[in-house]
């Protein structure tokens, strides 16, 4: 069974067939939170609870604000490359 990991070697498209329903799930809250949080809507919200927990949800969220926080912080600063290792980002 291919891991995650592997899968997004891959340019990534959400409806891929190689994603399970709850990774499209993430992977769709992921891009709009880092791309547009703020285009998240409350149908959004409800989808993603057909696959998460509000623990989950609270849990997938923090982690998201984490990583694109500490992205921005090492851009800021100048303390890492600022190309992308890869064409899919996290």
């Amino acid at each position: 069974m291919e891991g995650l990991a592997a899968k997004l070697e891959r340019i990534w498209d959400l409806e891929d067939s190689i994603f399970t329903p709850r990774e499209q799930a993430a992977l769709e809250m992921a891009t709009l939170f880092t791309e547009d949080y703020r285009a998240i809507s409350a149908e959004h919200i409800q989808r993603w609870r057909q696959f998460f927990s509000d623990a989950e949800l609270v849990e997938l969220a923090t982690f998201m604000a984490l990583a694109d926080g500490f992205g921005k912080v090492v851009e800021m600063l100048g303390l890492g490359d600022v190309e992308p290792a890869c064409s899919a980002e996290l």
